[in-house]
């Protein structure tokens, strides 16, 4: 998904940075400082004043170098084991430089009997920095004004101050402040412990300055600093910086002997605010480098990110959350765990909300850092990109783009959805302004789901999945098209085609498998290979490869095609299948608008077509489902053979005889109980309204003992069922037996012993006769090798018996007035065994 870690990184690891980074460095310091100063002081102001002293002085040295001085404006003894002294100025000097430090007092108390120091009014400490602040290694940024680089100083400004020397505490309920180069901390009231090295700031603490250039503010109810462990406690800190907040119940900080921060802990629920972004853990801890830069971080305890962004709001949810960073304190990777589901939405003017989401047992998502240019003086900044997402275990990423109306779809939203054990999402980081979705590979039980504006759905499922998309238009336009998806493995694919309005037909939905199925986005065609198959409705495919237009519908096979297609009929016998045609071909093409199927073959090795023992064979066959016909062309130079067989059950036979005698004779289209018509032509043309295929371009028809010869001839058959009518569904080429057969046009017959010639003849398959009729001019005639000659103007014969029925006077004989001639001629037959 689009969704830019930078808006994380404060959840995920910037609340460690924001938790008193620099607090923790300098107070620490500034409390041991003035801890080591007062013990010095109080244990050296015992010294027995006799009398008032003005311009009073005392240093100590230690191995011929001076370890401090203190000097007073004036020093009173009272007498009474109490001293005081004004306006007292202390100096202390380092063992190892020529750094000094100073603290200064209007007036000191001392009781010598409680060992009780006190100083009533104002106390200052100007305490040099230790070596990684006054190098900036806590990342502090240096005020206009403040000391030059080497000589950086800690300000420390109280009053109030009280030292029990017995207890070794000083304290004070009165503001104490701290100052260094730009960073101002106070709290109301302080206690110095100087037996566990702890400087406890008991209320209202609050920091205020600039860290790596940016303003902050840390507030928080106590804070608790262990020089011996170098830790910083803070109870409810909240810290505020460059519009982010970072709260929490409690902090502890770990400091390194330089004072910059080592480790931060948050707990009893750590929240940020980030604009419209918002934080919310149990727990959270971080590791810093030597900078106070973050190395890791962890957020623990139903870790849930929302924002309330108008251009891209996003809800975001894991169990834990962990983060690292490189040197520059970028994020490089944040791995979610417990189910984590990231959701969000891409908004743009004029265009309707893009949702996206991706999920997971386990999500991992890896970030590059991406440098900017920027600024007068062309400083160079990095910021961290998302360049790649992976979630394993039931994973699933879904995502928006917004479909433009076409001729073939409308305008709205498509929605596309992966399903994986193993999902890997790539994406270019260097894209403005967020990073955008590339690629994304799937493995173990993958699933591609898309859904259109009108209905439409696709569902595949394989072992393995590849989808790229495609740039947006723009950049920032969030659209989620997809250019190209590679699935294998058992694939098998259903679609729903859109449901449109007003339409005259159903929904059909269909199905398909192959091995290896690929997606084309810019022509939605879908290609599979591999045993393919593809199923819509009652018509079914299968082919070496099959081809799928999306949008369209259409269809295209190549190698090794078989189809198989329902007849559809009304009327039909409640629980009866319905008859099934078949075809084989070398390539196939389905046109879903036009609902015209083409199947293609060549003269040596034709498209086939049948439906029981009835077929057709072509070099090419064309099926028009809305017209319900059939077209059968051949090659060059070569024919379209049929074959019509009736096989329907004994019970269902009609007589074929007109005296019960078992056929004998005449162009016997009778074999055992079957009765065979084959048919040999130029061209077939089959209309299912008319239940008719006719053929023409010179015709041959082979029946069980005899052929007949035209230039044209038509075969009607009767209905599937008795009673149906016909209906919108595939054509049902030569189902049911024949009912008619009339040959036109230079017609001849030949049988053994029998030939014949015509212009037309008619077959009646319910009595099997033969009417034969020619024109005044070319009566039928009939040549019989036994009986001679046979002519008239209209010859009705059976192939159940030997009579020939002449009606009509002899051809060029004048009549006054014609009348109806009958001749009836004994033909006597060979009876075969």
């Amino acid at each position: 998904m689009k969704a830019s870690v930078e808006r994380l990184r404060w959840g995920l690891a910037g609340a460690a940075v924001l938790l008193l980074l620099v607090l923790a460095g300098f107070l620490s310091y500034g409390r041991y400082k003035a801890r080591k100063v007062w013990r010095d002081f109080i244990k050296h102001t015992g010294i027995h004043v006799s009398q008032e002293t003005d311009g009073f002085t005392y240093s100590q040295s230690m191995q011929g170098r001076t370890v401090f001085t203190l000097h007073a404006a004036k020093a009173v003894d009272h007498g009474d084991g109490t001293l005081t002294l004004h306006d007292v100025r202390v100096t202390l000097y380092s063992k190892t430089s020529t750094d000094e430090d100073h603290i200064e007092s209007a007036v000191v108390e001392y009781d010598d009997r409680t060992k009780v120091a006190t100083a009533a009014g104002e106390v200052h400490m100007d305490l040099q920095a230790p070596g990684a602040l006054a190098s900036g290694g806590a990342g502090h940024s240096a005020a206009a004004g403040d000391e030059p680089e080497g000589k950086r100083v800690i300000h420390i400004k109280t009053s109030g101050l009280v030292y029990v020397s017995k207890l070794a505490v000083s304290t004070t309920s009165q503001p104490v402040e701290f100052r260094y180069e730009g960073m101002q901390c106070t709290s109301k009231g302080a206690e110095f412990d100087s037996d566990d090295g702890r400087l406890h700031l008991l209320a209202d603490v609050v920091m205020t300055g600039v860290v790596r250039k940016t303003p902050m503010v840390v507030h928080a109810t106590k804070a608790d600093l262990d020089r011996q462990a170098n830790t910083v406690a803070l109870l409810r800190p909240v810290a505020e910086s460059h519009g982010h907040t970072v709260a929490a119940a409690s902090a502890l900080l770990h400091l390194r002997k330089d004072g910059s921060l080592e480790q931060a802990e948050g707990s009893g629920g750590v929240s940020l605010d980030a604009g419209t972004r918002h934080v919310k853990a149990a727990a959270f801890a971080g590791t810093f480098g030597v900078t106070s830069l973050p190395l890791t971080s962890k957020l623990t305890g139903d870790v849930v990110l929302t924002d309330t962004s108008a251009v891209r709001p996003m809800h975001a949810q894991a169990s834990e959350v962990d983060a690292s960073f490189d040197a520059l304190g970028n994020a490089t990777s944040v791995l979610g765990t417990g189910s984590p589901v990231v959701t969000f939405a891409d908004r743009k003017a004029g265009s309707p909300d893009l949702a996206r989401e991706m999920r997971g047992d386990r999500m991992l998502a890896t970030l590059k850092p991406v440098a900017l240019v920027g600024g007068k003086a062309g400083a160079h900044k990095s910021v961290s990109k998302l360049s790649e997402i992976h979630a394993t275990g039931s994973a699933m990423a879904r995502g928006e783009s917004v479909a433009k109306a076409t001729a073939t779809q409308a305008a709205g939203l498509k929605s596309t959805q992966v399903f994986a054990d193993d999902l890997r999402a790539v994406f270019d980081a260097n894209a403005v302004p967020n990073s955008q979705l590339r690629q994304v590979f799937g493995s173990g039980h993958t699933r591609l789901k898309q859904d259109a504006p009108l209905g439409e759905q696709q569902t595949s499922s394989g072992d393995t999945l590849h989808v790229e998309f495609a740039p947006g238009a723009k950049a920032g336009d969030g659209g989620l098209e997809i250019a190209s998806a590679t699935q294998t493995g058992s694939v098998v694919i259903h679609s729903v085609p859109a449901t449109r309005p007003g339409a005259a037909k159903a929904v059909v939905a269909s199905d398909a498998s192959a091995a290896r199925v690929v997606y084309d986005g810019a022509s939605s065609r879908l290609t599979l290979t591999g045993a393919a198959q593809y199923t819509q409705g009652e018509t079914s495919l299968t082919a070496e490869t099959i081809g799928v237009n999306q949008h369209t519908g259409d269809a295209d096979a190549q190698g090794h095609v078989l189809a198989t297609m329902a007849s559809a009929t009304a009327g039909a016998k409640p629980g009866v299948e319905p008859q099934m045609t078949h075809v084989t071909a070398a390539r196939a093409t389905m046109a879903r608008a036009t609902e015209v199927a083409e199947f293609f073959g060549t003269d040596a090795h034709p498209a086939r077509l049948w439906q029981g023992a009835s077929e057709v064979e072509a070099a090419t066959l064309v099926f028009d489902q809305k017209k319900r016909s059939l077209a059968a062309r051949p090659g060059t130079g070569g024919l379209v053979h049929a074959v019509f067989a009736d096989t329907a059950p004994p019970s269902e036979k009609k007589p074929v005889t007109s005296a019960g005698k078992k056929p004998a004779g005449g162009l016997n289209l009778s074999q055992g109980d079957d009765r065979i018509v084959r048919v040999t032509s130029a061209t077939l043309d089959y209309s299912d309204l008319d239940r008719a295929a006719t053929f023409t371009g010179g015709v041959a028809v082979d029946g069980t003992s005899g052929q007949a010869r035209a230039q044209r001839g038509v075969v009607t058959l009767n209905p599937a069922e008795a009673g149906a009518k016909p209906s919108s569904g595939q054509p049902t080429p030569f189902g049911g037996s024949v009912q008619r057969i009339v040959l036109s046009d230079d017609v001849r017959i030949a049988q053994p012993g029998r030939t014949g010639t015509g212009e037309q003849l008619v077959y009646t398959a319910a009595d099997s006769s033969y009417v034969f009729t020619g024109t005044p001019s070319k009566p039928p005639h009939i040549v019989d090798a036994q009986q001679g000659n046979v002519t008239g103007a209209v010859l009705t014969f059976h192939s159940g018996d030997s009579t020939i029925v002449v009606s009509g006077g002899t051809p060029g004989a004048k009549q006054e007035k014609p009348g109806r001639v009958r001749t009836e001629t004994q033909v006597k037959q060979s009876r075969e065994k």
